[in-house]
């Protein structure tokens, strides 16, 4: 009697850690997807006009130095001081810029998170209801940095999410 509740035991513990898994390939749905070429536009579009008007800074800057530059001899201490002055509030005011648009927690950031997050969370969505309905445990993106040293293929819903995303060719 022992043995049986022993085996029923084992076997229960076996099939409660039995899970199983899946992996999506993100990077190819996200290929597909129209609202995320748009969305990858809008953020590219606004950071190439910041980008200008950041080196329009910087050629003004620099324009400035030079100018300091070939006139020096010409100025007094006093203005040489206040062109000084001058170009490295200039320069501040830029770098203040670049912080601003492209730091850390700078503006292209945030409209980062606004244009991706909705397309993510429809992958997301659509990845957990093929997992539910395929009943999956978990699901992995294989396509980021992650160190997979082997993947089972027929693990892989990539077409499943696309086609539940109405993205299949």
């Amino acid at each position: 009697m022992k043995k049986i509740i022993l085996i029923l035991f084992v076997l229960g513990v076996q099939v409660g850690f039995a899970q199983k898994i899946a992996y999506i390939e993100m990077d190819n749905i996200l290929d597909k997807m129209p609202e995320f070429q748009k969305a990858s536009d809008e953020v590219d579009q606004q950071a190439k006009q910041w980008q200008s008007e950041l080196d329009t800074k910087f050629e003004s800057i620099e324009s400035m130095y030079q100018e300091y530059v070939k006139n020096e001899s010409t100025l007094s201490d006093q203005m040489k001081q206040q062109k000084q002055e001058t170009i490295f509030q200039a320069e501040k005011q830029a770098n203040d810029f670049k912080e601003e648009k492209f730091g850390q927690e700078g503006e292209i950031m945030t409209l980062q998170d606004e244009k991706f997050k909705p397309v993510y969370d429809k992958v997301f969505a659509s990845a957990e209801k093929v997992a539910r309905e395929k009943g999956y445990d978990y699901v992995f993106d294989k396509s980021q940095d992650a160190a997979w040293v082997y993947t089972n293929p027929e693990m892989n819903i990539t077409e499943a999410v696309l086609s539940d995303l109405g993205l299949n060719q």
